[in-house]
């Protein structure tokens, strides 16, 4: 069943909007963990099932509007509350608290959906002129408040209709795209002639090339193909001042690197219209796959690190969950007290110590074999258990499932997100024990941490925390939780983020993560490609609300 089409429900639902009741093994979970009955997980805590109603006009004026719809077709000009109350938010946990609490405090006056980069130029020119903020979007899936419109304007939406594929140059191993193309999109025209795209983030279903680049982003097997950085060639990119065209040379010494200027930039420094990625094989059957089940925590990031490390070819899927995150997956499928846990438990394989390894290689079928190969016997020299290739294939297969818990769990008045960090390999394990120390200090928590973006240098930690929402007072709650999650994890050595971005979010903390005289370049960087300061205004990255 869908829901009703023009709610505030159906705006932070995610994906494809269907009620999904909870599952049984996670009710079953959260009721042992928290202590809750049923009756408690069947309620419909801040449902928000209304129609949206936004009570306020745009602040454009009708000529300013009219001039938006001469630019880009009057059907593309959206002014209604739906369109703009759609637009006004993406899926950090604050957000949905407020859309839950049908508050949308500063809506776009006007949603626009450009078909071509001469009428993106032709609109910028225009909010230029007047003064009017431009917010760019794509699949609206960032968790930083990084699509948020605090001073209205206009939500630049780019995958309605800037969305060609516009080249597959096979010589070269490049796609060239429209930013507004949706990843499903993309991989299905490639796989067709062959080829892969190799960026495949949590929210592949629902996110664009243009916000993969725009928040930096990594995706599941990106210890293998690269973060977006390493995958972005060229891209054309609109600013107030006019439009940046880069080239798709394998290599320069150019200066200093322009699309890194670029990637990660979040909106703030001009739209960017056009990507050229590169391309890799497709070739699923020579795919391999390997699991195993470690000890501890320690001894199998310790194997992992020594794979990154001893050159014995790399995973493009590298990931280990931590023992409570194993635990929580074994107790929900069914694997808890069955004979093969029995069996795991008599080897010395202990519930609360042991962890979960997933791996895949892929490429040509000799490599896969011998990166699978090297890859178990270094996991046996750490005491690593081999259970075979089917519990990371069936973990591929749901990979996209877990992102539906968290509407059926926020219902159920369960606080639900998760944070990430990138942190050497000499500073993970303490990171890691603190980081879950701060989280578990809250009366009622279930805290899962799993590693899933690998370097010789060192990993990336991810954070899933699960915790009754305190009724009545559920913004302000989390509001406290996350700033000591975040202060925690920057106490400890961690990056503010590894592949989430900044946004709003975690801007109050990125004068003190890079220094004043880095935030000044960036600014000046700002304020000569958006000397009105009209891009994606409102603290986003750390700089100026304002110019």
């Amino acid at each position: 069943m869908s829901e009703q089409k023009n709610t505030y429900r159906s705006i932070f639902l995610w994906g494809d909007k269907k009620i999904r009741p909870l599952e049984e093994g996670v009710r079953k979970l959260v009721k042992n963990k928290f202590g809750l009955t049923d009756t408690d997980l069947d309620q419909s805590h801040l449902f928000a099932d209304d129609e949206v109603r936004l009570g306020t006009s745009p602040a454009l004026s009708e000529k300013q509007i009219k001039e938006l719809q001469n630019i880009c077709g009057t059907e593309n000009v959206k002014t209604d509350d739906y369109s703009r109350a759609r637009n006004a938010h993406g899926y950090f946990f604050g957000e949905l608290l407020k859309l839950r609490m049908e508050t949308i405090d500063s809506p776009p006056d006007v949603v626009v959906y450009p078909k071509s980069e001469q009428e993106v130029a032709q609109l910028l020119a225009f909010a230029e002129k007047e003064n009017i903020a431009v917010t760019p979007v794509g699949g609206r899936s960032s968790v930083t408040r990084g699509v948020e419109t605090p001073q209205g304007g206009i939500s630049l939406d780019l995958s309605g209709k800037l969305n060609r594929i516009l080249e597959v140059n096979e010589t070269n191993h490049t796609v060239t795209v429209e930013t507004g193309v949706m990843g499903p999109q993309l991989e299905a025209h490639l796989n067709k002639l062959g080829y892969t795209c190799g960026h495949f983030p949590q929210s592949f279903e629902y996110s664009s090339v243009g916000g993969w680049v725009a928040a930096r982003g990594a995706g599941q097997a990106s210890t293998g193909y690269g973060k977006i950085e390493d995958l972005v060639l060229a891209m054309h990119v609109v600013t107030p001042v006019g439009i940046i065209q880069t080239k798709d040379y394998p290599a320069t010494a150019e200066a200093w690197d322009l699309n890194k200027t670029f990637i990660g930039s979040e909106g703030c420094l001009g739209i960017i219209t056009r990507v050229t990625m590169k391309i890799r094989s497709y070739r699923p059957k020579n795919t391999a796959y390997a699991s195993f089940i470690f000890k501890d925590f320690e001894t199998a990031t310790s194997m992992m690190r020594k794979a990154m490390q001893s050159e014995i070819g790399v995973p493009h899927l590298f990931r280990i969950s931590d023992p409570v995150e194993t635990e929580t997956a074994f107790s929900i499928n069914g694997f808890e007290n069955s004979v093969s846990d029995r069996f795991l438990k008599a080897m010395g394989y202990k519930t609360g110590s042991r962890c979960l390894m997933f791996v895949s290689v892929e490429g040509d079928k000799g490599y896969t074999h011998l990166v699978k190969k090297k890859t178990k016997q270094l996991a046996k020299k750490h005491h690593g258990f081999y259970i075979g290739g089917s519990p990371t294939k069936k973990w591929l297969k749901q990979r996209y499932e877990s992102a539906y818990l968290r509407d059926p769990l926020m219902d159920a008045g369960i606080m639900t997100d998760t944070v990430e960090t990138a942190v050497p390999w000499d500073k993970l394990i303490s990171l890691w024990k603190a980081v879950r120390t701060y989280l578990e200090h809250r009366e009622k928590s279930h805290v899962m941490v799993h590693i899933s973006h690998v370097y010789e240098n060192g990993a990336n930690l991810y954070f899933t925390f699960l915790s009754p929402m305190k009724k009545g007072h559920e913004l302000e709650d989390y509001k406290a939780y996350h700033k000591g999650l975040i202060d925690a994890i920057h106490q400890n050595g961690g990056s503010l983020s590894h592949h989430h971005g900044i946004g709003r979010a975690l801007a109050p903390w990125m004068e003190e993560e890079i220094g004043s005289t880095a935030i000044g370049l960036m600014q000046a960087v700002k304020d000569h490609l958006d000397p009105k300061g009209i891009l994606n205004p409102g603290n986003t990255l750390g700089l100026r609300a304002e110019a």
